[in-house]
């Protein structure tokens, strides 16, 4: 299969085209350092090797992680070829201080290479870096915009009181209304089939919406999204649940039902919402 060029014909004419594209990219790597605590910088390289982008604070050489980053990709897509297995989406090398994360980006035929901390969340650097190859893509002349997202997102207890309800716009009259019953609903299934029933996703339909139940200790998360996003965005709320129930662990095991009680509750929770 042909290889696809990393700058396209028509994508970098002239200094200003040039300017845009490493701004947009210089903006992906940054979104990911800010979004995930630990990440220590990112580079993206082309096929042979070299630097494309970086957002390298300070130790490693941008230009010796992006060497990295190509024979990594390529190492790992040659041992996958000789079993006679697709090759990975995702490489993790694991050290005794760091670890790296490389992702490959087939259309675009370029890497992404990771640094992080021994204490980042995996699972959450897997789904912002999926992300990022996205939009690294877009910014060479590739891909599509689609993004994930939650419309609504409904925080209760176990027992279907409402804590917190985040909506990604504000809402006229009837739009509240609908939403009235879809709190019912929601606070219904919470009430009669989570309580009583293990796993860590759930999925309720209704009308032409599909809401996705996320269970912490305490709290259930609610949330409105498309199907083909429930599976990435299961981090983001289990980890914005986490962090809910460790600032107050104490207080909800007493809860009186008085919000007051959660003055931080929008830290943990309106960046899900806001991606």
């Amino acid at each position: 299969m042909p290889r696809a060029e990393v700058q396209p014909e028509g994508i970098l004419v002239g200094r200003v085209s040039l300017e845009g594209i490493e701004a947009q990219l210089d903006e992906v790597l940054q979104q990911l350092r800010r979004k995930i605590r630990g990440v220590r910088g990112s580079v993206v390289a082309d096929s042979n090797g070299l630097t494309i982008a970086s957002d390298i604070r300070n130790g490693v050489s941008p230009a010796t992680l992006a060497a990295m980053s190509t024979l990594i990709a390529q190492s790992a897509g040659s041992v996958f070829e000789n079993i006679e297995m697709p090759g990975p989406n995702l490489i993790l090398m694991e050290g005794p201080e760091s670890n790296v994360v490389v992702m490959h980006i087939p259309i675009a035929d370029v890497t992404l290479l990771t640094l992080m901390d021994k204490s980042t969340n995996i699972g959450v650097l897997k789904i912002e870096m999926g992300r990022a190859t996205q939009g690294i893509a877009m910014a060479l002349g590739f891909g599509s915009s689609h993004k994930a997202g939650i419309s609504e997102l409904f925080i209760m207890t176990k027992g279907g009181l409402l804590l917190r309800h985040y909506s990604d716009s504000l809402r006229t009259d009837v739009d509240r209304d609908a939403l009235g019953g879809m709190l019912v609903a929601v606070q219904q299934f919470v009430q009669q089939t989570l309580a009583s029933k293990s796993g860590a996703l759930n999925e309720l339909k209704y009308g032409s919406h599909s809401i996705f139940f996320f269970r912490g200790v305490h709290t259930v998360a609610a949330a409105v999204a498309n199907e083909g996003d429930a599976e990435s965005l299961q981090y983001h709320v289990l980890d914005a649940l986490q962090d809910f129930e460790d600032r107050y662990a104490s207080t909800l095991e007493s809860w009186n039902g008085d919000v007051a009680a959660f003055p931080g509750i929008d830290d943990c929770f309106e960046k899900v919402v806001k991606g």
